[in-house]
């Protein structure tokens, strides 16, 4: 995988961006930008020293190889070479152009930026409606609630065990059984055609006049993992379908990739390395309702690899995902289909096995919440979950067993992908070698492999020298640049590295701060690859450096560079000699006597 590329400040400015994002703004934003926060939404965190590390959020993997360094503001990934500062994270991770990404980190932490041109401030006024139109629709729904006409809904929160405190919590509302009740509020406010791309609108084939997309329903509103508002959901009162209705896919809602109480849930699955899955919206809050907040749900659709990749860097590398799904067919159906897709991300995953023909909403209702904790205390392994229906018959059995050992096949963690072939084989008494050949038939290939954790790209010597350049102090970062000729290193990212000190020693008076150099480099350079060697540099563990260590380690350095002059000359005076060139031989004979007077002392 190649390194995350930096948006540079020449493409930077064809983007679409409505703001005028000039050095002094980005180094405004990344100033003011805490990583670790940004990158503890979508990756569990634990420190380090001074460092914190976790599952790296762009590639599959079971050992934590994802490191930042919060003093710096860069992050790292030895497995697959991703690294670069908060906006390169959020631009990878959301799929962002570097504006979007400059213009979502100075929102969350509260940094102005000025406007830009005529037409980006269109755009940008036209994405605030939107989210200003969700907003009031909101309120909008929350006041029909406590309506005459809401009265339905409410009864059905209050038989649900919803009491009235917890409804502007919860963000409960009321659509009113009406056409264009909610259209006719909104377009005193905003164009009729921008409450349909907003979703709460439909416009007919026909071409007559729009309506209301949610009508006689209890209403909850949808927010991505920001908390911030994209969508509706709406469960139909009394009969009518479909029972429950969401919001359509927008450029702010995409159901794929967006799971129902994520912004309530990230901290608690976090904490707890454990995410319950659940498959409706009073499912999910009911759960919440009893205090057990680790929960999330999917949309009316089935668990998607984008689900599967979040709830991975949530839980972390020894976390689980508990599937609490119905406890019917379709629900058992459901959980199998998540499950494999969830192996496939490598997330272990456990089955909570429900009450027959019961859901979690059912369970905390009829028998409380204490139940429903002992359930979710205590859930089946996947396996256990896969058999409990499988047929007696020897030929029936195998096919079924052919099913369940492409699913177990399917892990990506080879540990685990053992384990529960260890377990199903003890289930369903076939060997582990038949049920590896089922498993291989039944997927078309053999089961994916872990790739290796990567290590620096950088040579000890050189790492250790780029450290030096970068937390080795004042008084050493200026040795470097007057003595270590960048030319001379083997990488070429490190001689860049060097000839970027000098000119920040040019530019710079005070350089006491280890850190100065690094926001230096961020705001004044466009080299990609050397943001990216910067933010590897700072990630990779290591001893801490003394002025032992660093004079030991520049010795080395100077004296290799000592050597390969002396080899060039030695070189240069063949050729002089060899030519004839008596004139020059000698010339070069003086410079070599020269730079043996010259050798490095430690």
């Amino acid at each position: 995988m190649q390194p995350l590329r930096l948006q540079t400040r020449a493409r930077m400015r064809s983007a679409m961006t409505d703001v005028d994002l000039n050095p002094q703004v980005i180094a405004q934003v990344r100033e003011a930008t805490d990583l670790v926060e940004v990158a503890g939404d979508h990756v569990k965190l634990v420190k380090r020293g001074r460092k914190y590390e976790g599952l790296c959020p762009f590639h599959d993997e079971k050992t934590p190889s994802f490191s930042i360094d919060p003093e710096k503001g860069l992050f790292y990934c030895f497995g697959c070479h991703q690294g670069g500062d908060a906006i390169g994270f959020v631009m990878q991770l959301e799929r962002l152009s570097f504006p979007e990404a400059v213009e979502r980190l100075a929102r969350r932490f509260g940094v102005q930026l000025p406007a830009a041109s005529p037409e980006a401030r269109r755009r940008r006024q036209s994405s605030d409606r939107l989210r200003t139109i969700l907003e009031e629709a909101q309120h909008w729904f929350a006041g029909q609630l406590e309506t005459p006409a809401g009265s339905t809904a409410r009864a059905e929160l209050e038989r649900r065990g919803f009491d009235r405190p917890s409804w502007p919590d919860f963000g409960f509302g009321y659509a009113p059984d009406d056409w264009r009740q909610l259209l006719e509020h909104l377009t005193r406010r905003h164009p009729e055609g921008a409450v349909i791309q907003a979703g709460l609108a439909v416009q007919p084939d026909s071409g007559s006049k729009p309506y209301d997309r949610f009508r006689h329903r209890l209403t909850f509103p949808v927010r991505d993992g920001e908390g911030r508002l994209i969508a509706f959901g709406g469960r139909i009162l009394g009969d009518g379908e479909p029972k429950y209705l969401n919001s359509p896919e927008s450029e702010l809602f995409h159901k794929r990739s967006t799971l129902f109480c994520l912004e309530r849930a990230r901290r608690t699955i976090g904490d707890r390395g454990e995410a319950v899955v659940v498959e409706g919206y009073f499912d999910c809050l009911s759960l919440h309702r009893v205090g057990v907040t680790n929960v999330v749900a999917t949309l009316g659709t089935a668990l998607t690899p984008d689900h599967a990749r979040l709830l991975r860097r949530r839980v972390g590398a020894d976390g689980r995902v508990v599937m609490c799904y119905d406890a019917d067919a379709a629900g058992r159906r459901a959980a199998a289909a998540g499950a494999r897709v969830l192996l496939e991300a490598g997330v272990g995953v456990a089955v909570v096995g429900l009450p027959p023909g019961t859901d979690p909403d059912d369970v905390v209702r009829e028998r409380g919440a204490e139940a429903m904790g002992e359930l979710l205390a205590a859930p089946t392994s996947l396996v256990e979950f896969l058999v409990r229906e499988l047929p007696e018959e020897r030929a029936a059995r195998q096919r079924e067993a052919a099913e369940l050992a492409g699913l177990v096949g399917a892990a990506r963690d080879p540990h685990h992908r053992d384990e529960l072939f260890i377990e199903l084989t003890q289930r369903v008494g076939f060997s582990q070698d038949v049920l590896r050949d089922l498993a291989r038939r039944v997927s078309g290939r053999q089961a994916a492999q872990r790739p290796p954790a990567g290590r620096s790209s950088l040579a000890a010597g050189e790492l250790l020298l780029a450290r030096i350049v970068l937390d080795g102090g004042s008084r050493w970062r200026r040795v470097v640049a007057r003595e270590v000729e960048p030319s001379h290193r083997g990488d070429p990212r490190l001689g860049r590295l060097i000839e970027a000190l000098r000119r920040f020693l040019v530019d710079e008076v005070d350089d006491r701060d280890d850190t100065a150099f690094v926001r230096w480099l961020q705001r004044s350079t466009d080299d990609d690859e050397l943001l990216t060697l910067v933010a590897e540099v700072s990630a990779a563990t290591a001893p801490e450096l003394n002025d032992d260590v660093v004079r030991r380690q520049l010795h080395r350095v100077l004296l290799e560079q000592w050597r390969a002059e002396a080899r060039a000359l030695t070189a240069a005076i063949r050729r002089a000699d060899d030519g004839g060139d008596l004139d020059r031989v000698a010339e070069l004979q003086r410079e070599l006597s020269r730079l043996r007077l010259r050798q490095p002392e430690l």
